[in-house]
């Protein structure tokens, strides 16, 4: 039970992992339960997790197709932590705008505000996570003006 009297999900239970493409490391559905609170209703519903990890993770490759973050090499550490976060904060920001259109409409008006400017702060979180990655990028150069 969590405190508010709600039976938590056995995240081991309910973890599926999705694989990366070789050079991008896996996601876990556990990982993104645990650490970003996704909220109960979404928690127990993996193929929902995994649709919108797979989304955000499709989005976020795409943003980094042209950024060279490594000479052929794995991601190390400190980038898999840029990357991970990245994406699950994506996800965090989608899966906030899913919740949208299952408020009752009295409390639609208070709830989407909330809900956007949470949307809001998982989007920069995810942009900054990108950009932090990108910088750490070997071939990053620097031209002096």
């Amino acid at each position: 039970m969590n405190l508010s009297g709600m039976p938590q999900a056995d995240l081991q239970s309910i973890n599926v992992d999705v694989p990366g493409n070789g050079y991008y490391p896996t996601l876990s559905t556990a990982y993104f339960i645990e650490h970003y609170a996704v909220a109960q209703e979404y928690a127990s519903k993996s193929e929902l997790l995994v649709e919108k990890l797979k989304r955000a993770q499709t989005e976020i490759n795409q943003e980094l197709a042209s950024a060279v973050l490594t000479n052929g090499e794995p991601l190390n550490a400190q980038q898999v932590i840029f990357y991970n976060d990245a994406v699950y904060s994506k996800t965090k920001a989608n899966l906030l705008v899913s919740k949208l259109g299952s408020t009752h409409r009295e409390n639609a008006t208070a709830q989407s505000q909330s809900a956007i400017d949470n949307f809001e702060h998982w989007q920069r979180e995810s942009i900054n996570a990108m950009r932090l990655l990108q910088a750490l990028s070997p071939n990053l150069s620097v031209e002096l003006l």
